[in-house]
């Protein structure tokens, strides 16, 4: 095999950048050892198995239990961690990792390439976006420290989709390569290991002894870097309610927190004792809409309610006014966004959709919303989109559940029109992410579209990006065109933590390695 094209902490294929250089913070040794930190979050966990879910609440605990062969930087450009390299060959069809050695798995066993591939082999089967592994035609363990993918097509963005941390490809024991989705025993490589997950109260996780950093980097760096744990251990508790979570932060009961409410973060500015660390462009603030269940499965239908919605209204009470109006499913400064499809965003025309709606012959189907109350900005928009439809004539009844309920309830085909959301990774890692799930195999709009799925294919496979921004910008117009997604806007996210808390920097997801308590 000739091999062409090399990546480590340089990138693959041209593509990551140096950790040594995007690292954020130094490792933690100087810090003071040991302490239990509490991490409060808005959602109930419904599984540890990231193969099997797109949960933020799954990912704010499971990234800090498992690891990757290539992650994300701070940068969200692919960087090493499990690999140390990876190698493409010059017809671009082969790529081979050589893995870091030494690295150990929670239950005491060395890792090597057949749990790597046994993974990659669950991912394949049975992963909800395993459509990202499509054009693997082989893979390999030639020795305990090889992995090979053979492809079917050369594809230019082969190691920006296995970075992706929207569903994470994470690496578990092999002998766990059968289990099925919800059903995987929670031992990773991650520098944290699972002590107990209660339901609808916390989840536990202790410092792993065993594990070794990677000392290829200086800290912390996204999802990779030098990981080193100072913490015994971390609790991440269900508290959804805003005001309590703000009360506990005040207390010291609670040492970071997820969400504030832009009136409580008002006045917590004055308190030494707090830190506010805001995230702009935190998510996509939205709802899937099901194009199987009458009466959305009429595009006109589709398109009188896209009409009619006022996204600032929408957004000014969902998040109390911390929030940006854009078009884009990519953030400005996305080496990717684009506004094509602005025709069709925030038209804000209610006669005219009551108009189409008389055209579309809409004969008083009910229009089901689910939404959750889990999360305050999406049930708050849910009741105002709830609303300004029923103004235009439409029937609407909002069905609200907790976050696990109401993802389960979304598998029901039958059972909804609107599925409230918050699209927070997929845009936030690039555009082969950003919206994914409306691509074949269908998990949100239901009805495939012929349409979306070649331009997703184009995407993946032109050779310049010139000619995928292109195809990119024709795929957001489609979206939009069709009613995939109706995008309300952009949400900015207050996380705060108590200045106790050393070494805590926001991400998308919290980590809490190099991070450690004052005394």
């Amino acid at each position: 095999m000739h091999l062409t094209r090399r990546g480590a902490l340089l990138g693959g294929a041209g593509l990551a950048s140096s950790g040594l250089a995007a690292s954020t913070a130094r490792p933690a040794a100087a810090q003071r050892r040991g302490g239990d930190i509490v991490f409060a979050q808005e959602a109930t966990v419904p599984t540890l198995d990231m193969h099997f879910s797109t949960s933020i609440a799954t990912r704010n605990v499971a990234m800090n239990m498992y690891e990757m062969l290539v992650s994300r930087n701070e940068t969200n450009a692919p960087a090493a961690d499990l690999a140390e390299s990876w190698e493409e060959s010059g017809d671009g069809l082969t790529y081979t990792f050589k893995l870091r050695r030494g690295v150990k798995f929670h239950n005491g066993k060395e890792m090597t390439s057949a749990d790597v591939l046994a993974s990659w082999r669950r991912y394949a089967r049975m992963a909800i976006q395993r459509r990202v592994l499509g054009d693997v035609e082989a893979m390999s363990a030639p020795d305990a420290s090889t992995f090979v993918v053979k492809l079917k097509n050369r594809q230019p963005t082969f190691i920006d989709q296995i970075s992706s941390f929207a569903v994470p490809i994470s690496i578990h024991p092999a002998e766990q390569e059968n289990a099925e989705g919800g059903k995987l025993e929670p031992i990773g490589t991650g520098p944290f290991q699972f002590v107990e997950f209660v339901p609808d109260s916390h989840v536990l996780l202790r410092r792993f002894d065993g594990y070794s950093p990677n000392q290829a980097y200086q800290g912390t760096d996204g999802f990779a870097g030098r990981k080193v744990v100072t913490l015994d251990t971390v609790r991440f508790r269900l508290v959804r309610e805003p005001g309590a979570r703000v009360a506990g932060l005040e207390a010291g009961e609670l040492h970071v927190v997820e969400d504030v409410p832009t009136k409580s973060a008002e006045r917590l500015r004055t308190n030494r004792d707090v830190r506010l660390l805001p995230m702009k462009h935190w998510w996509l603030h939205g709802a899937w809409v099901n194009h199987h269940r009458p009466p959305t499965n009429n595009l006109m239908v589709r398109r009188a309610i896209q009409t009619a919605l006022d996204m600032e209204a929408v957004m000014e009470i969902a998040t109390d006014g911390a929030y940006d109006l854009q078009p884009g499913i990519q953030y400005p400064g996305n080496p990717y966004y684009t506004d094509a499809g602005k025709q069709f965003y925030n038209v804000a025309d209610p006669e005219k959709a009551a108009a189409m709606l008389r055209q579309a012959n809409y004969q008083g189907q009910e229009v089901v919303i689910i939404t959750n109350s889990s999360f305050a900005s999406m049930y708050a928009a849910a009741v105002v989109v709830t609303e300004q439809l029923r103004a235009i004539g439409l029937k609407v009844r909002m069905d609200v559940f907790d976050w696990a309920t109401a993802i389960a309830r979304r598998r029901d085909n039958d059972a909804w029109n609107f599925w409230f959301t918050g699209q927070g990774t997929g845009p936030s890692v690039g555009p082969f992410t950003a919206l994914i799930d409306v691509v074949s195999p269908q998990l949100n709009q239901v009805v495939a579209d012929p349409t979306l799925d070649a331009l997703y294919n184009d995407l993946l496979t032109k050779p310049s990006e010139a000619e995928r921004k292109a195809v990119f910008a024709k795929f957001q117009e489609r979206v939009y065109e069709q009613v995939h997604f109706l995008k309300f806007g952009d949400l900015t996210k207050i996380q705060a933590a108590r200045s106790s808390v050393q070494g805590f920097t926001p991400y998308r997801i919290p980590r809490f390695w190099n991070v450690s308590l004052a005394g």
